[in-house]
């Protein structure tokens, strides 16, 4: 008899016809007549297994019968083709390993429950196969995202999450207890260690939780998520666009091709996601106002993007688009300003169809010394605060730009889901810190 071996090799026909062990969690029973239907999953599939009194003995099979939900179980048996199973095989049980029964009432059941029972018992619900299927596509997406990095020549690196000046701005910030020191923030980007990091490393990339105190209650707000930053010496904001562009397309495309069935079960047809190919539409912003106002959307020039802004504004593409050119009021003080038109900022933020807005949100940074600073009086911040970053510009500067994808964000329009918390094995929102 081979040994354990995962189910989704099974499932792939590794094992046809071969005696094997499996190990996992009763999913799901039934019994008729002389048979007991089990469907156990293992991490890597669910597997059906085929329980014939004639083939155990009464002590096996009665055990395995009246079996509760979640219980966990080692069976042994036969691997055969049948199309009528759930993934096209079964195993025919013949012997039973070590049981560990579960408790008899298991909380989620079959019928339905409310968005805020299911959030209060995500720590059983993560056990659900639709959730299952997200969460490991989600691990494709950062290994698709990883293989492009390292195939073009990025090294991954860290920064802190602890950090004493703001990046995104001082009213999304997490203060923290920390130690005897005042003014500690949780981060909302590695943008300005990255910057130190470049002179380091060169291009470089992160992939590491991010935090916004954001009191947002919308589909695509958390205040916790995963943060794919990118930053590179010598590089323009045209330059780092053509990098949102390839990696984005990349990601779809190695979601259509390696997990097709997985896409499709969720609700993305994978066919759309091949059609994603780079280079993606621009437009700038004062376009984008004057489209907003031809339909009716409320938006003045200098006014930023919401989410009453973005959601109509991608209805008019098919594909994720650049809004490029914001004013210079509406970004923090690190955006290089357009030498050709000041009061607008060399950056753009990405924005997905079919309503989903922002993904992406970068530019070219301010690599003068004198001229960072004076973005800093501007916006006014104290200068202290930023001593080590404005540094930067007086040792070795060089044009430089970046950008940050919010993986989840990504993740919700690939596979057209409702709501951003699917993506997120126990999403954080401005209610909700437990389980």
């Amino acid at each position: 008899m081979t040994g354990f071996v995962d189910i989704t090799k099974i499932l792939g026909g590794k094992h046809d016809e071969e005696q094997v062990m499996i190990r996992g969690w009763l999913y799901n029973s039934r019994s008729s007549g002389g048979l007991v239907f089990l469907h156990i999953r293992d991490g890597t599939g669910v597997l059906q297994c085929t329980v014939n009194k004639k083939n155990v003995d009464e002590a096996t099979f009665n055990n395995l019968e009246r079996l509760t939900m979640e219980s966990t179980l080692e069976v042994g048996g036969k691997v055969r083709v049948d199309q009528r199973a759930p993934g096209g095989y079964e195993l025919s049980v013949n012997n039973l390993g070590t049981v560990y029964e579960a408790q008899p009432d298991f909380p989620i059941t079959k019928k339905e429950h409310g968005l805020e029972f299911l959030l209060d018992n995500r720590h059983l619900q993560v056990r659900d196969p639709r959730l299952q299927t997200i969460f490991k596509i989600k691990g494709e997406f950062l290994k698709a995202a990883r293989e492009w990095f390292w195939e073009n020549g990025y090294t991954e690196t860290q920064s802190p999450s602890f950090t004493s000046a703001a990046c995104e701005g001082g009213s999304t910030l997490f203060e923290v207890k920390y130690f005897d020191k005042k003014n500690v923030y949780l981060s909302q980007s590695w943008q300005l260690y990255a910057e130190a990091m470049i002179s380091s490393l060169g291009k470089i990339f992160t992939i590491a939780p991010s935090f916004r105190a954001e009191p947002s209650r919308t589909r695509r707000h958390v205040t916790e998520f995963w943060h794919m930053e990118v930053e590179e010496p010598w590089t323009t904001h045209d330059g780092i666009m053509k990098v949102g562009d390839a990696l984005v397309s990349h990601i779809a495309r190695d979601l259509a091709e390696k997990m097709p069935k997985e896409v499709q079960a969720i609700g993305r047809d994978p066919k759309d996601l091949l059609k994603i190919e780079a280079p993606f539409p621009r437009i700038k912003y004062d376009e984008a106002v004057e489209i907003l106002q031809k339909d009716g959307v409320e938006m003045l020039w200098g006014d930023d993007f919401g989410w009453q802004q973005e959601a109509p504004l991608t209805k008019h593409f098919d594909l994720p688009f650049w809004v490029t050119g914001f004013p210079t009021g509406i970004k923090p003080f690190y955006h290089l300003p357009d030498p050709a038109r000041p009061d607008t900022t060399m950056s753009g933020d990405l924005l997905a169809p079919e309503g989903y807005g922002e993904i992406i949100g970068g530019g070219q940074r301010v690599h003068d010394y004198s001229q960072l600073l004076q973005r800093v009086l501007d916006d006014n911040l104290n200068p202290e605060d930023y001593k080590w970053y404005m540094e930067l510009r007086k040792w070795g500067t060089v044009p430089h730009s970046g950008f940050g994808l919010g993986v989840e964000r990504v993740l919700t329009w690939m596979l057209k889901l409702e709501h951003i918390r699917d993506t997120i094995p126990f999403p954080r929102d401005m209610r909700r810190v437990y389980p």
